[in-house]
């Protein structure tokens, strides 16, 4: 029976790893932009500007720009159920080639051994890239125990 090499899996856990870091908090970073357009008026006050219609102007002009991209952002972060589909694809043939019975017979310590054991040189600080945890997590699997620092 196949099974994943190292190397293979240690690619593919870096580039979600990656992927996960990028799409982690994009809403959140929308949102403040968004909320910097509605609260335009703080850094425009009225008495103070030489146009009394600056921050009208500002957030008139560029409110539904950025509502819209807020909004899309939350649909990129909530829309990744292909990416964790990916995700259980590799660890469930992981589990699946896990012959070796001492490696644990639960799917959990099979995956875990597989982390921890086979997947220590291969990860760049030696322990399993927190971005690939989270996606793990998100995937369905019990993380706990695998070694991350």
């Amino acid at each position: 029976m196949a099974q994943i090499q190292s190397a293979l899996y240690n690619t593919i856990a870096q580039a979600y790893a990656l992927i996960d870091d990028a799409l982690s908090g994009i809403s959140t970073n929308a949102r403040a932009a968004l909320d910097a357009i509605v609260n335009v008026d703080d850094l425009y006050p009225v008495a103070s500007a030489p146009d009394p219609d600056a921050a009208l102007e500002i957030e008139l002009a560029l409110l539904a720009t950025f509502n819209g991209a807020y909004v899309a952002s939350q649909n990129i972060e909530n829309s990744n159920s292909s990416l964790l589909d990916a995700v259980v694809a590799v660890n469930d043939f992981v589990i699946k080639e896990q012959l070796n019975t001492t490696n644990g017979t639960t799917a959990k310590l099979k995956l875990d051994y597989f982390i921890n054991t086979q997947m220590a040189d291969w990860w760049d600080t030696g322990f399993v890239p927190s971005g690939w945890k989270d996606i793990c997590t998100d995937a369905g699997y019990n993380t706990t125990d695998w070694n991350l620092s």
